[in-house]
């Protein structure tokens, strides 16, 4: 999931060129390069840390939830073996059969906990990546700088002079110094065009459509 954010944020800024106007008649202006590196911003700044400590709290909520929920399935999956010398073979399946659906709705649970909780960090995170992209354009136009390039899509950068994700820190940091992480188990989750993904009961909500950029 990190690596689609990283990759949706570097991409957005690969496309990006803030420009100064200029009469049609005229020459385009020659490029003036400002790279950012999105990849450590997502990494250092204020708000993503905040957000990764908001994520690793639900997630040690979550992890506690299913072990107890494992250690309760087990004890009753090891008595049903004992008793099934001493069950009737009819009695003994419903019995098991039984079982086995408790365990798939365990296994459905876990599975949209992890969801939701993935749905949930990526949101914010994106709400982050929205505010780098305003805040490099920003620094660009008090630099000159025309053209802002994400440092993932630049094989070389001959001059270190051209980064420029310190101010660009400083400034989302002052701007945005945390973001809402979104209770993961009342979050509504929707698709790529804004619509309610699934339906159902919260918690048997099937696997969320990845949100649209809002770069």
């Amino acid at each position: 999931m990190k690596k689609t954010i990283l990759t949706t944020v570097a991409m957005t800024f690969a496309a990006f060129v803030a420009t100064s106007a200029v009469a049609q008649t005229e020459r385009l202006p020659a490029p003036v390069i400002g790279i950012v590196d999105t990849d450590a911003i997502l990494r250092d700044s204020l708000a993503s840390k905040g957000v990764r400590l908001e994520r690793d709290k639900v997630a040690a909520q979550y992890q506690t939830q299913v072990q107890d929920d494992e250690k309760k399935l087990r004890a009753e999956d090891e008595e049903l073996a004992k008793q099934r010398g001493v069950m009737a073979p009819d009695v003994f399946q419903n019995r098991a059969t039984d079982f086995q659906k408790k365990l798939a709705d365990f296994q459905t649970r876990v599975r949209d906990k992890q969801e939701r909780l993935d749905y949930s960090f990526q949101q914010s995170m994106q709400e982050i990546g929205q505010s780098i992209y305003t805040v490099a354009g920003e620094v660009a136009k008090e630099r000159g700088i025309n053209t802002v390039l994400a440092r993932s899509q630049i094989l070389l950068v001959v001059d270190p002079g051209m980064d420029i994700t310190a101010p660009v820190l400083t400034k989302l940091n002052a701007r945005l110094p945390a973001v809402k992480f979104q209770d993961p188990a009342t979050l509504t989750r929707v698709d790529e065009a804004g619509n309610p993904a699934g339906g159902g009961a919260p918690g048997a909500a099937p696997r969320p459509a990845a949100p649209a950029a809002k770069k």
